[in-house]
């Protein structure tokens, strides 16, 4: 009975994929990734969107496109901040970052990434 409810439930409804993927902002993360990503976004969207085969073939080749720039950016952006902060932490006032980096990095561990 309950496979027969399920089953007639499946065909009503369909089947969900889950939630939206969830963005979380890293300390790096700034208005250029931002928009990098969101036109990702925008192409992946648009791609899975699209009815034809041909329309299908143009946008795959833009959204490919699109993800490798925004890995670029990403990567750049990473980059930039650590180096940032390596110079930082060589004077004696990037000494006390270093602490408060170790702590901060302890305090989430022991809470959790759900908080």
């Amino acid at each position: 009975m309950a496979e027969c409810i399920q089953r007639s439930a499946q065909e009503v409804l369909g089947i969900s994929r889950g939630g939206e993927g969830i963005i979380r902002r890293a300390w790096w993360w700034n208005e250029e990734v931002k928009q990098k990503v969101n036109e990702k976004q925008n192409a992946y969207f648009a791609l899975r969107n699209s009815t034809s085969d041909e329309e299908k073939e143009v946008r795959e080749v833009k959204y490919k496109a699109a993800k490798k720039l925004a890995k670029k950016v990403v990567t750049m952006a990473k980059n930039n901040t650590y180096e940032r902060l390596h110079k930082k932490m060589e004077n004696k006032e990037g000494e006390k970052d270093v602490f408060k980096l170790a702590w901060a990095r302890e305090k989430k561990k022991r809470e959790g990434w759900w908080s």
